[in-house]
């Protein structure tokens, strides 16, 4: 610096900006915590923040300046990187967002499947039931043997109406998988699924009642999705319950090219991992088949 005129820290771009500032403290005012950018001896920028203040005689006319320059680039990363986890944090509360309104979308049409549901099956057999039971009891003196056809007909009904009563009820959660656990509820999966099931590792221990529900249903859906559109030949099942997480894999021989975004099962499925604070990936290139991937945190599960 010694024996340099002019401003030699400011590169071409800043010149006009460290004229101005140099003019504002030989006019007798001061800068504090100004950032910009400034030159090193080897000619690479680096940001600074620049303090300076004119320098005064006895009588108070400016005689010069002091300038103090700060190199702030951890400062600058820092910033930076609280910057981009502010915009990920607001990315992920839009899509908590979004996945409660599809829960709570996803919660009103099952709603309206039941009620359809029952409507149209098991209460139609109950109403059913209930009048040839009337009508059994107008007979059960004049004509014996009508009433007790109307009886044998009426207890059909009632027992064509449980059936449906309990296929809507393992529909909602599987009584099995409540009473015996994850390992007992995948293998009647396996054993009703129309493709081949290899079971690799399902773990015969009790886990978090939410892990279990999570991976039941993860399982039930790619199952399904297997049957209807993979054109495969077989599926594989593992489920790993490590310490810290449960790791939940399902994969098949298919075609392969499935879409999260084209049917609302998937997404649901993800809404119901990223619940738990779990994440589910999916890996399905065209004709190498399909292998969906839900990694759980069994601490959040069980908080």
């Amino acid at each position: 610096m010694i024996g340099r005129g002019g401003l030699p820290m400011a590169p071409p771009a800043r010149r006009a900006e460290a004229e101005d500032l140099f003019a504002r403290v030989r006019a007798g005012g001061w800068v504090n915590d100004y950032e910009t950018e400034r030159l090193r001896k080897d000619g690479t920028l680096v940001a600074v923040s620049i303090a300076a203040a004119p320098v005064r005689d006895p009588s108070g006319r400016v005689l010069g300046n002091m300038v103090a320059y700060t190199d702030i680039t951890e400062r600058k990363a820092q910033a930076a990187e609280v910057h981009r986890l502010n915009d990920e944090l607001q990315a992920r509360v839009e899509e908590l967002a979004a996945s409660r309104a599809r829960i709570v979308a996803a919660g009103d049409v099952e709603r309206r499947r039941l009620e359809r549901n029952l409507h149209d099956g098991a209460q139609q057999r109950l109403v059913a039931l209930s009048f040839s039971l009337r009508l059994a009891r107008t007979k059960l003196d004049d004509d014996p043997a009508a009433a007790h056809a109307l009886l044998g007909s009426a207890a059909e009904e009632l027992a064509l109406a449980l059936q449906e009563l309990r296929e809507l009820a393992r529909g909602l959660h599987p009584a099995l998988l409540t009473d015996r656990g994850l390992r007992a509820a995948v293998d009647a999966l396996a054993g009703r699924s129309p493709l081949p099931v290899e079971l690799e590792a399902i773990p015969d221990e009790r886990l978090p009642q939410p892990v279990e529900a999570a991976a039941y249903y993860l399982i039930a859906e790619a199952l399904t999705n297997v049957a209807k559109y993979a054109q495969a030949t077989t599926v594989r099942v593992r489920v790993t319950a490590g310490e810290d997480e449960v790791v939940v894999e399902v994969s098949d021989d298919g075609v392969g090219g499935a879409d999260p975004e084209a049917g609302s099962g998937l997404r649901g499925l993800d809404d119901r991992v990223e619940a738990l604070g779990g994440s589910l990936a999916i890996v399905s290139a065209g004709g190498a088949g399909t292998t969906l991937r839900a990694v759980i945190p069994r601490e959040r599960a069980q908080a």
